[in-house]
């Protein structure tokens, strides 16, 4: 496998937040994004749910894809995020990157597949670095040994997009059976493999895993620039899409 050719300019811009809750946190994503359509720089972000929840792709089904009761059971929030993707399980344990990028920052991001190799394989040259022998594969998985160690998604404007990777590095990977039902669309190379077969824990401590992400994009000789949490803009989300229900169960 090669590695992304050539790498574009480092960034400058960096915020590692974690919200209270796991609907702020989608809504800060969407936030970032927006303000870099409207002028603002591009943006890696790093966070780490504070508890378990389901989260949506934008056009997945709530009863196909979610054990609602046992959410319900569990006190687990289900929400729905606006970029594509399938059903994840996410909380402590799982390392959420979040890079936001004008469409211009390398040849052939214009193209949805390419982009998110593009954000993937960037990151996995990183970890590889510190050992972990990671693949991109499917439409945008990193994996270990043939097995999934961390999906993405991304998210479009007209200028701009994003991609977010959730990284599991120590999850208990029962939870995901727990909660999400076995996906009915799925890469060919998980030949129908259970979540439990599946899905692996990359097993790297989350003070290398944060350091190779960020090695990925920030340039270690460079201080980085502050991020302002933009509020205002999150909550006009948060309340408009991601705590409504009628967002959430939509399909």
């Amino acid at each position: 496998m090669s590695d992304p050719q050539p790498q574009a300019a480092m960034l400058r811009h960096y915020v590692e937040h974690t919200r209270p809750a796991i609907v702020e946190d989608l809504a800060l994503d969407e936030a970032l994004l927006e303000e870099a359509e409207a002028g603002g720089p591009p943006i890696l972000r790093i966070w780490e749910p504070t508890a378990v929840a389901v989260v949506l792709g934008a056009s997945c089904r709530l009863r196909e894809d979610v054990r609602v009761e046992a959410c319900r059971e569990d006190g687990v929030a289900i929400v729905r995020r606006s970029s594509g993707g399938g059903t994840v399980v996410v909380g402590p344990g799982v390392l959420n990157v979040t890079v936001v990028l004008p469409v211009d920052y390398a040849p052939g991001l214009a193209a949805v597949d390419y982009t998110q190799r593009f954000v993937l394989e960037r990151i996995a040259v990183a970890i590889r670095a510190q050992g972990p022998q990671v693949e991109v594969m499917g439409s945008g998985d990193l994996t270990l040994g043939l097995r999934k160690c961390a999906g993405s998604a991304q998210r479009r404007l007209r200028r701009h997009f994003l991609v977010h990777a959730s990284i599991l590095y120590r999850f208990p990977s029962e939870e995901i059976g727990r909660y999400t039902t076995h996906p009915a669309r799925q890469p060919a190379y998980r030949q129908g493999r259970s979540h439990e077969e599946f899905v692996v824990n990359l097993e790297m401590p989350r003070e290398r895993l944060v350091a190779a992400v960020r090695s990925a994009w920030l340039d270690p000789d460079a201080p980085t620039e502050p991020v302002l949490v933009p509020e205002e803009r999150m909550a006009h989300l948060i309340a408009e899409k991601f705590a409504d229900p009628a967002w959430i169960e939509r399909l």
